[in-house]
């Protein structure tokens, strides 16, 4: 399997766990779709990695992942989200362990914030990344 069709996986991947995300969501299940919704995210970036022809760093960590991107592709686009969003990114971070392993209930909140930023700030950069070519279509 090629860099492309792996990237292509992974982009499918991480909408897929985006539905789910979003499906939890709607039925009140706000530790599964902050984790879920974490995991979108990452996936969405890692492969934006592939599909560029990098590597991804062995990370979970959303700002870092995207810090990293802005080194290898000189997008100032990139980094001004890092700056501007940090609050918001932070949160998606968070999302995975406190769906996972905090020992309070996630609420709505959370899992509403997360929801909105991975498909308001890092879905549409990352489709834009990709182009005509969005997940392997």
């Amino acid at each position: 399997m090629g860099s492309y069709e792996k990237a292509s996986l992974l982009c499918r991947r991480a909408l897929s766990y985006l539905k789910v995300a979003k499906d939890a969501f709607h039925e009140g299940l706000y530790d599964v779709a902050a984790t879920n919704c974490q995991i979108s995210a990452e996936l969405l970036i890692k492969s934006t990695y592939l599909f560029l022809g990098f590597v991804y760093p062995e990370t979970h960590n959303i700002r870092k992942l995207l810090s990293e991107l802005t080194n290898l592709t000189k997008l100032e686009e990139i980094s001004r989200l890092v700056k501007e969003k940090r609050k918001e990114l932070n949160l998606v971070e968070l999302s995975r362990f406190e769906g996972q392993y905090s020992p309070i209930d996630v609420d709505s909140d959370l899992a509403s914030d997360c929801l909105d930023t991975v498909e308001n700030v890092i879905l549409p950069l990352m489709k834009k990344m990709w182009g005509e070519k969005w997940c392997g279509d």
